[in-house]
């Protein structure tokens, strides 16, 4: 009988934190992305997990340029370099196909980005892993684009303040 109440009692504790776990995070640590992050970019295509490729178009809809970092990371190694790019007037980090500002009513074409676990828009994390191991992006790192969100401009360009973002800001955006 004892065996039998403590069998049921492990295998109620196991159901419970089972049922706990959110699926898309389980799902997410599953496939292999490669070697440890000590000897690799974000989003490298190494030969351990075979990457593919995402395509993403950044909309501006708002009436003001656009200030911020996006990009790839792994957030299940803090060791790697993310893969970034940024949108601002000094930026010099910028994705193929695309330009060095994201203008009012405009969009940032079709960017190219090595699959990561996470894909960013100005995200916390993010930034956190630019600061902390920007890799060899780090002499071209824009300061002004390291925003915790994505900050809005209407300063004309050839300001020496165009890069402040007076017109306000926008949540950043994080999706696995």
């Amino acid at each position: 009988m004892l065996k039998f109440a403590l069998a049921s009692l492990l295998s109620v504790a196991c159901l419970a934190s089972t049922s706990a776990c959110d699926v898309s995070i389980l799902l997410n640590q599953t496939a292999s992305f490669g070697p440890d992050g000590a000897t690799a970019l974000a989003g490298a295509p190494i030969s351990s997990g075979a990457r593919g490729s995402i395509r993403v178009v950044i909309e501006n809809n708002t009436p003001f340029r656009a200030i911020f970092s996006a990009g790839v990371f792994d957030n299940t190694d803090e060791r790697s370099s993310p893969l970034f790019f940024q949108f601002s007037p000094d930026s010099q980090i910028i994705g193929a196909n695309s330009q060095a500002t994201l203008e009012n009513n405009g969009d940032s074409g079709i960017l190219v980005l090595p699959c990561a676990r996470v894909f960013s828009v100005g995200s916390r994390s993010l930034i956190n892993l630019i600061r902390e191991n920007p890799g060899a992006f780090e002499p071209f790192v824009d300061e002004a684009a390291m925003l915790d969100g994505v900050g809005f401009s209407s300063i004309g360009l050839s300001s020496d303040q165009a890069d402040q973002p007076i017109e306000g800001f926008a949540a950043g955006f994080e999706s696995l």
